[in-house]
Order: structure tokens, then C-alpha cells, then sequence
């Protein structure tokens, strides 16, 4: 379950339907369209929300070239929603450095 991602609130449930749903057969495919939507969502967000989404952004492409030759499978898209569960986790330890 992608409870990290589902925690985010809207912009946690755009990013679960673009790893599900987006048309990529490649990681860094994927992360394009991820970081599309986080660059899509970002105007909106708060300062705090913001640095955690900037971190993910970052993180992305190198989490998923680092652990996929391949991201067009159901499995595959399920595993990277686990993935970004960790980034999330990361990425919030980074965004308290950040603010203090």
C-alpha cells in the first residue's frame, strides 16, 4: 500500500494514478511524467510541502534507473509506488533539515 504517497493528500493521489496509469516503458519515462505532475502541482502547494516535492523530484529518476531496465508492467508499477514510499519517508528528513 502507498500509504506515504496517500498521505501527500491530492497531489499523493495525482502521482499514484500517473505511476498506474502514465504510458512509459522506460524509468526514466516515468519520472518525466512524475515530475510532471509534481512540477504541474507545485504552484499550489505550501513552503513546507513544496521542499518535500522539490526532494522527491531530485530523487526520482535516480531511484528508478537504479532499480528498473523496464516500468511497463503492473508489478513494476506497484513496486515503484513502494519506492516512492522510501523517497517520501527520505524526503521528509530532509525537508525538517531544511527548516532548521
Amino acid at each position: 500500500m502507498a500509504v506515504q504517497l496517500l498521505s501527500l493528500g491530492v497531489i499523493g493521489v495525482r502521482l499514484m494514478d500517473r505511476i498506474l496509469t502514465a504510458k512509459a516503458t522506460f524509468p526514466d519515462e516515468l519520472a518525466d511524467h512524475i515530475v510532471d505532475e509534481i512540477n504541474c502541482y507545485l504552484p499550489r502547494a505550501g513552503e513546507a510541502e513544496q521542499a518535500l516535492l522539490f526532494h522527491l523530484a531530485c530523487d526520482v529518476y535516480e531511484a528508478l534507473d537504479d532499480n528498473f531496465a523496464r516500468v511497463d508492467s503492473r508489478e513494476t508499477r506497484k513496486t515503484v509506488l513502494g519506492i516512492m514510499n522510501v523517497l517520501i519517508q527520505r524526503a521528509r528528513g530532509l525537508e525538517r533539515q531544511d527548516f532548521h
